[in-house]
């Protein structure tokens, strides 16, 4: 089975009960769709998740791991870059740098430095946000900005895209699985917003839903 998971945004234990609810098996194939930092409790275990899972993961970038990446001055390094880094820290950086209190960084922005910004499939398009087709090349340089921040812009391809980056309460992302943009994020931080707060997946090959609430011991609204 192929499943994508977007915008985990640093709830490990919740990531954890979605993967035991999927039965993820090493046949399977993990598309995770960027955000897996920031604003929750444990970035870092949400990392570790993703590097030594028993599947076959593909990880996307997301618009908080470039910010991450931005606000060090050089990959590996922790000096942050004042302008970049208050960007970030705007952005929900601040649990994750609580997170990652101590700990060498060094080897999870070199994994964070290798991500893509998106992967086609024979059947889908997967993005952290959108890509933007007006442009004569939607996946090239011009297009990386739409890539992770992108909101709203129109998509009549035939091939579904797969997104997250824009939370949506459930009712519209039940009502969105098909059509072409199906956006996957229910904001799973979000946890006094009525229709939100859950982490999904998406089954590729059997187009259902699975659904997550968050059980983080950790309540905010960001």
């Amino acid at each position: 089975m192929r499943y994508a998971i977007a915008d985990i945004h640093g709830c490990c234990k919740t990531f954890h009960a979605l993967i035991e609810k999927l039965q993820i098996k090493g046949s399977d194939h993990l598309y995770l769709l960027g955000d897996y930092i920031d604003r929750g409790p444990d970035s870092k275990g949400v990392l570790d998740t993703i590097m030594n899972v028993g599947c076959k993961v593909v990880a996307l970038m997301g618009n908080h791991e470039d910010m991450w990446l931005r606000a060090s001055v050089k990959m590996g390094d922790s000096v942050p870059c004042d302008a970049n880094f208050n960007v970030w820290m705007e952005n929900g950086g601040q649990a994750t740098l609580k997170s990652f209190a101590g700990i060498d960084t060094k080897p999870y922005l070199a994994f964070l430095m290798d991500l893509p910004l998106f992967i086609e499939l024979d059947d889908f398009f997967l993005v952290h946000a959108e890509f933007d087709f007006s442009l004569p090349d939607p996946f090239g340089k011009a297009g990386i900005d739409s890539m992770l921040w992108g909101r709203g812009k129109p998509y009549h391809g035939k091939k579904p895209v797969l997104c997250g980056h824009s939370p949506l309460p459930l009712e519209q992302i039940q009502a969105g699985l098909q059509t072409n943009k199906i956006n996957i994020d229910n904001g799973c931080c979000y946890v006094n917003r009525i229709g939100y707060r859950n982490l999904l997946a998406y089954g590729l090959d059997d187009g259902q839903l699975y659904i997550q609430q968050n059980i983080e011991m950790w309540w905010a609204d960001l």
